[in-house]
């Protein structure tokens, strides 16, 4: 009977440590970007790089940006990300 016991107990605590390994590897996968993504101006919440974006010569920002973060760099329009060209 003591057999059966820690038998079972064993397959629990097994089942249990499964589980929790594959929730914790399903949450740390879900949060991470499928790909690192170039470097850009840091955005605001919600909105991004809205604000920082001006109505007119808005390719004067974009040149500024180009010399800071390089070529490629990331800006965020609203909650959408826009990669630079």
């Amino acid at each position: 009977m003591v057999s059966w016991f820690i038998a079972e107990n064993k397959a629990v605590a097994i089942a249990i440590g499964s589980l929790s390994f594959l929730s914790i590897l399903y949450v740390y996968r879900k949060n991470r970007p499928s790909a690192p993504l170039p470097p850009g101006p840091p955005p605001v919440p919600v909105v991004g790089n809205i604000f920082q974006i001006p109505k007119e010569r808005t390719w004067v920002k974009y040149a500024e940006w180009a010399k800071q973060y390089g070529e490629d760099y990331l800006v965020k329009e609203w909650r959408m990300p826009k990669i630079s060209d």
